[in-house]
């Protein structure tokens, strides 16, 4: 199974971003360039002609807000407008919230505190905070059997995890820990997707390991991995819906704080990941 990794990109002022992402989200258009967008600005200059999608891939848009751990639009007053009953199992968000997680479906019209969250609407302080960075993101198009990889947090040179599995609780050591989701999508039927989101941890250096491949077993310099199975979830979304994945509050050695929480000179930080089906493809 083929796959590809989209490192969590440093952050700085974008405004344009946010005004990209307004006009997306209220009319349906993509927070992205096409290729054909592409092609035609790059048309003065000679150049091969564009990678197009295929027209069975599903398009997602991968996003990230970053803000204060004790902003209140990532509190209570979010959640209280974000599915978390219906979005998953009750077991699985069990496990789920035990490791730190907070996961939440949003339809495609979007409540108040997650416009001002991604900076659609204004509110006090809410887009003028000063610790508060703007959205960034990238576009990700997943033919059938294909994966990919988002990194949600920075590397850790060492952390201690707290892992929750069952009526277990195992405090795991990372050394260069790098927290993952991996993707994968199925379409279900027009319109409809499945996503299957699966949490990893890859600690340790880079060697040189013996890997499986799209043509079989090599060997590719790669970090150990931490595949964590057992914590893995699926949502169901439609065309212009929204899953929102970030940390549980006050579980500071928790999977939930390693992939989305970081010290900035004293000041707690915590990343939204935001991820919105564009395109559920064709047959």
């Amino acid at each position: 199974m083929s796959s590809h990794v989209d490192p969590a990109v440093s952050v700085g002022k974008l405004p344009w971003l946010v005004v990209a992402l307004a006009v997306s989200l209220l009319t349906g258009c993509s927070l992205f360039p096409t290729d054909d967008a592409v092609s035609k600005v790059e048309s003065r200059r000679p150049s091969l002609p564009p990678i197009r999608a295929s027209q069975n891939a599903i398009q997602l848009e991968v996003l990230f807000v970053e803000r204060p751990a004790d902003d209140p639009l990532l509190g209570p007053l979010l959640w209280r407008e974000v599915d978390q009953i219906t979005a998953i199992p009750a077991e699985t968000r069990e496990l789920l919230q035990q490791n730190g997680f907070r996961v939440g479906h949003v339809g495609s019209s979007l409540p108040p505190t997650v416009q001002t969250l991604l900076g659609i609407v204004g509110k006090e302080d809410g887009g003028a905070n000063a610790n508060a960075k703007p959205l960034v993101g990238s576009r990700k198009s997943l033919p059938p059997g294909m994966d990919t990889e988002v990194q949600t947090g920075e590397e850790r040179e060492s952390c201690h995890v707290k892992i929750v599995q069952g009526d277990q609780v195992k405090l795991h050591e990372y050394q260069f820990a790098r927290s993952l989701f991996r993707l994968k999508s199925a379409r279900l039927q027009d319109g409809w997707v499945r996503i299957d989101f699966q949490p990893e941890i890859h600690h340790g250096e880079n060697r040189v390991r013996h890997t499986p491949t799209d043509e079989g077993w090599a060997y590719r310099s790669r970090q150990n991995v931490d595949a964590r199975h057992a914590h893995q979830f699926s949502l169901t979304m439609n065309v212009g819906e929204l899953a929102l994945i970030t940390a549980a509050p006050d579980q500071p050695e928790s999977m939930g704080d390693l992939f989305f929480c970081r010290d900035d000179n004293g000041i707690k930080k915590q990343r939204v990941l935001i991820v919105r089906v564009a395109d559920a493809g064709t047959k």
